[in-house]
């Protein structure tokens, strides 16, 4: 019988999702919690028909809030953080839709926080490593240095790193840490929102961590390429709308004193590879080009919100 998290509340964040990628989350997760909140951003499936279809004891532990638009990721987060919170949960398990875990990550997620915190260190967030979809390639936690990020090494006996932030999906967060840090930024609608959070709890003295032997499933981008850039690497495409979001919050980060210089300087170097890149070899070169000025533009004014 699977352990029950009576004190985890995963939130799922949907908009428009493959339904068999959504069950397949919800399959893993169901077993282990007593109450599942979907925030779902105005999508065209629909969801609560795919809730429905679940057997009913799995049914009754959803809480499925359908939002009249989409407000973006902050903001569905932060809805299913406020009900988290409302139930008196200790944790909220943060998932895009597009992530399937694996049916111990949750567990051991869970355990290393535990200890972590058992070693007196002031952790507020763990996540797991992740296996693109596409590519099967397995992610790797980072450091920031002066110009650039670091790869950590996790090997067979090396079971977490201290890292420098962790993507939403996956991310186990403990509500007391929320409520000192605060939850996530909204007015970023989406990209780098998982980026400020963790950058403000580091500078409120908080640590995270990343989870070597914990593990799930993740889509990255429309599709991807492999390239050799220094190493070989997997490079996602995404619709032209997401380079606005990302090239504007960047530039919105640059100009907020708690982010750190590396991290700027490091973004910076890697805001003009992208220019670079995705103007040359993106199928939609000259759309993706107006949607990176038009972001930096945006941000250097401080727009925020939706496109």
């Amino acid at each position: 019988m699977d352990k029950i998290y009576a004190d985890v509340i995963p939130i799922i964040v949907t908009y428009n999702p493959d339904r068999e990628t959504l069950l397949a989350s919800l399959s893993q997760l169901l077993p282990q919690v007593k109450t599942l909140v979907i925030i779902d951003n105005a999508s065209n499936t629909d969801i609560a028909a795919i809730v429905r279809s679940l057997k009913a004891e799995e049914y009754n532990k959803i809480k499925l809030i359908a939002l009249e638009r989409n407000f973006g990721v902050g903001k569905a987060y932060n809805a299913g953080i406020s009900i988290a919170r409302s139930l008196n949960a200790a944790f909220v398990l943060l998932l895009d839709h597009d992530s399937i875990p694996e049916s111990d990550m949750l567990e051991k997620l869970y355990g290393v926080f535990g200890y972590l915190e058992g070693q007196g260190k002031a952790v507020c967030v763990v996540g797991p490593r992740y296996r693109d979809l596409a590519t099967a390639q397995l992610s790797q936690f980072v450091r920031i240095n002066q110009f650039r990020m670091t790869r950590l090494v996790c090997d067979d006996i090396t079971h977490y790193v201290q890292t420098d932030f962790l993507i939403s999906s996956g991310s186990l967060i403990s509500i007391k840490s929320l409520d000192q840090i605060g939850d996530m930024d909204e007015d970023l609608f989406i990209d780098h929102i998982d980026t400020e959070w963790c950058f403000r709890a580091k500078s409120k003295g908080f640590e995270m961590y990343g989870i070597c032997h914990a593990f799930m499933q993740h889509a990255l981008g429309d599709r991807q390429i492999r390239i050799w850039w220094g190493r070989w690497r997997s490079i996602p495409f995404h619709q032209p709308f997401r380079y606005y979001y990302m090239f504007r919050n960047s530039v919105l980060l640059w100009q907020r004193p708690y982010m750190p210089v590396a991290w700027k300087r490091a973004d910076k170097l890697r805001t003009l590879c992208f220019i670079f890149f995705f103007t040359i070899f993106s199928p939609n070169r000259l759309a993706n080009l107006r949607m990176m000025l038009k972001g930096l533009k945006d941000g250097l004014h401080k727009q925020m919100g939706k496109l």
